[in-house]
């Protein structure tokens, strides 16, 4: 498939095709309802020419009678096709938005995790909120645009010609003339949205870093700076807004000009026609309607290269992540559920963002049943080497057994089933304390099984206070939770899980302290750790060293000394080197 970011525009909206096919039929109803909208334009010149030569000059009565029974029918024709035209388009716009968003969410989950860290989370929730609305509104607008003012224009030509090929002819100047002025400050437009969009940037990230480091502001008094930050960006988007402004009033007046020189040269011949062959005043006034009609569909497919810059940009953004390759899964033996001995042998790792090996050279066993801590000074090392186990990712060199089995030969189904996470930072979905326990494929398990992981992670007491017990929307991320109660309910799920290796991440990315368990939470992961093989990822041998059987200590990528917490501190160079300095 090719590269969306190197795709044409009509490659790009070629793809959306593949989406419309299942509306294919409702699509051709809004079709048709531009196609009546196109061929009933001239209607308005022609009752005019009508009304004119037949009514006021020859004074045929009957047709006067006609005339505005005539006039209704026209705009109830027209009221029927727009109506159709108009909903139906955007019923067939909304079910596109939808399935486009439907499809990218689910190719996002089956990315891998590199994609991830790559990528951050606000720009690819805008990717699938916001770029997926606009790819398809700009198509659609653009199909609208094309379909019904191509037939406009088509038929407002055609009654010219039947009343003044001459005029016609002149006429058509007007096209080309206002496609050449749209298109020279299409530039200038283009140039001012591309500022636009650099402000809007600018104001968000400033807005963002406001509200995440409310307590920096408010401790070190950055009000007045910030507020100094905001309206400095705000006056550049201001700025850039009244560039694209002037750039647009600009046009509209040289279009006006433009418009009235063609005018008067295309209507020079019909004037001189009906003083000299005695042309009908109804037609010179039909003439001229149906010349002003011709502008506006001529400056609205003009208009069109703007929002489709835009739309290609959105477009692309949508399609590049639709084409990217899915989490590898070569895996061919599901081996059930594992006893959990691990074996790392020659483990290495090269982290891309950064220069130098994460990890080199790791040779450790993990028995069945054992608990062993790892801390790493600078915080390099231990996560990725958990992050190896669930393959999240791949281990550059070296490899990885559980129970004897090399981790690239499993299915990711079968060895992340025996694995179960538990993280000081991580959060909660925006649903029921039940769901939160019951995640994911666990979501059949029966209100006693939750129950019962509930009690085992002592978290039934505050759980029967909630408003709904179990079925208490906790809020997002778990907002409605304290620290303590959202990591009783994690330790839960892994409880309901009931894997053979658990994961126990101890670390904090906050710039704030990882908050001291109580006894609750230190009750509930004693019972959650015993008989599971246990990684505890620590930032200080000391917060592990109660519950890990091993403390083992990282350093630049290399496993430096294994053993006790006390025997650590009895080797007195190695604790002193690492985390004394």
């Amino acid at each position: 498939m090719q590269n969306a970011l190197i795709m044409t525009g009509r490659q790009l909206y070629a793809r959306l095709t593949d989406y419309v096919a299942p509306y294919r039929g409702t699509f051709a109803l809004a079709l048709l309802g531009m196609v009546v909208m196109a061929a009933t334009e001239p209607a308005l010149p022609v009752l005019l020419k009508l009304m004119l030569d037949g009514t006021l000059v020859n004074q045929k009565h009957e047709l006067v009678q006609l005339v505005p029974l005539a006039v209704i029918v026209f705009f109830a024709v027209r009221g029927v096709a727009s109506y159709l035209s108009i909903y139906v388009l955007n019923w067939v716009s909304g079910k596109l938005v939808t399935d486009l968003r439907v499809t990218m969410f689910d190719k996002l989950l089956m990315l891998p995790a590199r994609y991830y860290t790559d990528h951050a989370s606000d720009n690819l929730v805008a990717t699938v909120t916001f770029d997926a609305s606009r790819t398809v509104h700009t198509a659609t607008g653009t199909i609208s645009v094309l379909a019904r003012d191509t037939l406009t224009i088509i038929a407002l030509l055609a009654w010219m010609l039947y009343l003044d090929w001459k005029s016609a002819l002149l006429a058509l100047l007007l096209i080309p003339m206002i496609m050449l002025i749209m298109r020279l400050g299409n530039g200038q437009q283009q140039k001012s949205g591309q500022e636009t969009e650099k402000t809007l940037d600018g104001m968000t990230r400033v807005l963002q870093e406001s509200i995440k480091n409310y307590k920096v502001v408010k401790l070190y008094g950055g009000q007045q700076y910030q507020s100094q930050r905001f309206r400095n960006e705000v006056d550049r988007s201001h700025r850039s807004a009244m560039k694209q402004a002037n750039a647009k009033a600009f046009i509209a007046s040289l279009i006006q000009i433009a418009v009235g020189v063609v005018l008067a040269v295309a209507i020079y011949p019909a004037t001189q026609q009906a003083a000299t062959d005695g042309a009908t005043a109804g037609g010179f006034v039909s003439l001229s309607m149906t010349m002003l009609l011709l502008i506006l569909p001529v400056r609205r497919i003009t208009a069109i290269h703007m929002s489709r810059h835009q739309g290609l940009a959105a477009a692309r953004s949508t399609f590049s992540l639709l084409d990217q390759a899915t989490e590898p899964d070569a895996g061919t033996v599901a081996i059930g559920r594992a006893q959990g001995e691990l074996r790392f042998e020659q483990v290495g790792f090269h982290c891309h963002l950064q220069a130098g090996a994460a990890l080199e050279g790791i040779t450790l066993t993990l028995l069945p049943g054992e608990t062993v801590a790892l801390v790493d000074p600078v915080d390099s090392g231990k996560l990725i080497l958990a992050d190896l186990l669930p393959r999240f990712f791949q281990p550059d060199t070296g490899r990885i057994l559980l129970d004897g089995q090399d981790l690239a030969t499993l299915t990711l189904t079968s060895l992340r089933a025996n694995i179960a996470l538990v993280s000081w930072e991580m959060r909660l979905f925006n649903d029921t304390v039940a769901a939160n326990i019951a995640y994911g494929t666990m979501g059949r398990a029966t209100e006693a099984d939750i129950i019962a992981a509930m009690h085992a992670a002592h978290a039934a007491e505050f759980v029967r206070e909630l408003p709904q017990g179990l079925q208490t929307v906790v809020g997002e991320e778990g907002v409605q939770l304290s620290d303590g109660q959202r990591l009783r309910i994690t330790i839960a799920r892994a409880l309901l899980k009931n894997s053979p290796i658990l994961i126990l991440d101890e670390t904090s990315p906050s710039p704030a302290p990882d908050f001291k368990l109580g006894q609750q939470e230190q009750a509930a992961l004693v019972t959650l750790i015993q008989g599971r093989t246990t990684i505890i990822i620590a930032q200080h041998p000391s917060a592990a060293a109660e519950k890990a059987n091993r403390i083992i200590l990282l350093q630049q990528g290399h496993i430096t000394a294994i053993g006790s917490h006390l025997e650590l501190l009895a080797k007195e160079e190695i604790y002193a080197g690492i985390f004394r300095t």
